[in-house]
């Protein structure tokens, strides 16, 4: 069967970036899954992580059918204090680090993360790994998720402004908290209030709109 690459980048003209995007095989699976998306491919520029989205309803899980290549180091560890995620492996396998501890997903398992559990992920094969991710209970996820990839995508922000990422933080208090040895106490209240007032935002409305991602993004015509 023949192959073609879709969900590469597009420059300031619109033109694919080569060597991004990732390679689906005529009839294959991952081309029906692509026909039964929900809305647009997300990505983020310069790492190999796509998100099909499997899910529209607002009110349910958040279900998506992410692309994660070979290498991929996934996001920084985190924890949900409502929100329960789990990994259903459809091809490749997955590192998960849960409080801790390493387990590899295989093809054809899963992995619940319950509530208050620090964790990670990524692939440590040169293989890519497609997996079917839903957060349940999501809160304002819903708006943050497509902000960080979204951020990366804009060349007018910088997701690294520490005030934005205050701001993000700031936001999902009391639903997410991304790990990291410089977070916490009264300095990042205090950076968040400045980013408040700066005008910044933990989540943009342009980025949950499916014409910024095919700005973005290439879109598969299946």
């Amino acid at each position: 069967m023949s192959t073609y690459v879709t969900g590469r980048t597009l420059d300031e003209n619109g033109e694919p970036v080569p060597g991004t995007g990732f390679e689906v095989r005529e009839g294959g699976r991952l081309e029906e899954r692509l026909r039964g998306r929900t809305g647009p491919v997300t990505s983020h520029p310069t790492r190999p992580v796509w998100g099909i989205p499997l899910s529209d309803d607002d009110d349910g899980p958040i279900r998506t059918l992410s692309v994660f290549g070979a290498g991929y180091g996934g996001p920084p560890a985190h924890y949900h204090e409502r929100s329960v995620e789990r990994f259903a492996v459809e091809s490749g396998s997955l590192t998960l680090r849960l409080d801790g501890d390493e387990r590899t997903v295989a093809a054809g398992e899963a992995a619940t993360v319950e509530p208050d559990v620090v964790h990670g992920f990524r692939v440590e094969t040169d293989e890519r790994a497609l997996v079917t991710t839903e957060i349940r209970s999501p809160g304002r996820l819903r708006q943050v998720l497509p902000t960080l990839g979204g951020l990366a995508h804009d060349r007018s922000r910088s997701a690294d402004d520490p005030l934005q990422r205050a701001r993000i933080a700031d936001v999902l208090d009391g639903n997410t908290t991304f790990v990291r040895g410089e977070q916490g106490g009264a300095a990042t209240d205090a950076l968040a209030a400045v980013a408040r007032l700066a005008g910044y935002h933990g989540a943009y409305a342009t980025y949950t709109q499916p014409a910024f991602w095919r700005r973005h993004v290439e879109q598969p015509t299946a």
